[in-house]
């Protein structure tokens, strides 16, 4: 038996739950107490989390520990890091607290993601204290086709008691949305999750129905606004801006075409033009709406009411 076996018999032997004593080992493996030491040395240096029992004068691995779980790489680690950064302005700090005992399950090694989060920054909305438990709740539900009771709040002042068959969450323009059902209005509706003020899951659940919305139909949406059917936009955009739209695509079926007077052609297929319309505001003035007419027509009255409320 090589170094390379025993080592492994070692860790064998600990991943077992057993407790380790180093003179037991060095008889079964053949070798001087004095390298079973260096062994587990060894092992503790390549980053496997074993303790020594005092009491005992055994080691074993530290409480939770196991093989099976991942030896996760740096990059891992910086992805966990990045999904944090992320997340947790919009989940709030629930989330760190869950990330660390996800962390201790996860990995054998002694790293950490606070170790990686200071060179990230993210410019994200603030949290909400109780996203995370509603997040949880309408996950189940979703999961499991329950009906939830929300107390919604439309206008400040103004609540709502709400009956609904939850089918999706998703994020967009800064809050969180959940799609469903409402039982209530016989309707699909979409529901802000800050304007949620309480909730509960019921007792009874619903047969999902085929005529809803998926997840799919948010990648043609701007904003909230799923619930509209999608219309093509066709908008010329300035040289100055037109890298924007090479770069990424802002809806699923976007469509470019560059145009002999440097200026790009692209095709919108999208849900809620209102939402679309306020996105477009952030591209003024470099850009032309060519279809439809109407949306054209719309923005230059918003424009010549702003100019007409606006102070010399």
């Amino acid at each position: 038996m090589n170094k390379f076996d025993r080592l492994l018999y070692i860790l064998n032997k600990l991943d077992q739950r057993q407790r380790v004593h180093p003179k037991t080992l060095a008889e079964e493996l053949e070798v001087t107490e004095r390298t079973i030491f260096r062994y587990l040395k060894n092992l503790q240096e390549a980053g496997f989390p074993i303790e020594y029992d005092p009491s005992r004068g055994t080691y074993t691995f530290v409480e939770g520990f196991s093989l099976q779980r991942a030896l996760l790489k740096k990059d891992e680690i910086l992805l966990l890091a990045l999904a944090r950064k992320i997340l947790e302005p919009l989940l709030g700090k629930d989330l760190a607290s869950l990330q660390e005992r996800i962390e201790k399950k996860i990995t054998a090694r002694n790293f950490k993601t606070s170790d990686f989060t200071e060179i990230f920054g993210i410019q994200l909305a603030s949290e909400s204290p109780d996203l995370l438990s509603l997040l949880r709740d309408l996950s189940l539900a979703i999961k499991e086709h329950q009906i939830v009771e929300i107390e919604h709040q439309k206008e400040p002042g103004k609540s709502e008691q709400r009956e609904i068959e939850p089918y999706f969450v998703f994020f967009t323009g800064d809050f969180w949305y959940v799609h469903a059902w409402c039982r209530t209005r016989d309707a699909q509706r979409t529901f802000a999750l800050d304007k949620i003020r309480s909730w509960r899951l019921t007792d009874k659940y619903f047969l999902p129905r085929k005529d809803i919305l998926s997840l799919e139909d948010i990648e043609e949406a701007f904003g909230p606004y799923v619930d509209e059917d999608p219309q093509e936009i066709v908008v010329h955009f300035s040289p100055e801006v037109k890298e924007y739209f090479l770069r990424r695509k802002w809806t699923r079926d976007q469509k470019c075409r560059e145009l002999e007077n440097g200026w790009l052609e692209v095709v919108f297929s999208v849900r809620g033009l209102s939402g679309f319309k306020h996105w477009l505001y952030r591209w003024l003035p470099f850009f032309r709406i060519v279809s439809p007419a109407w949306l054209a027509e719309d923005i230059k009255r918003d424009l010549k009411t702003f100019l007409s409320t606006t102070t010399t």
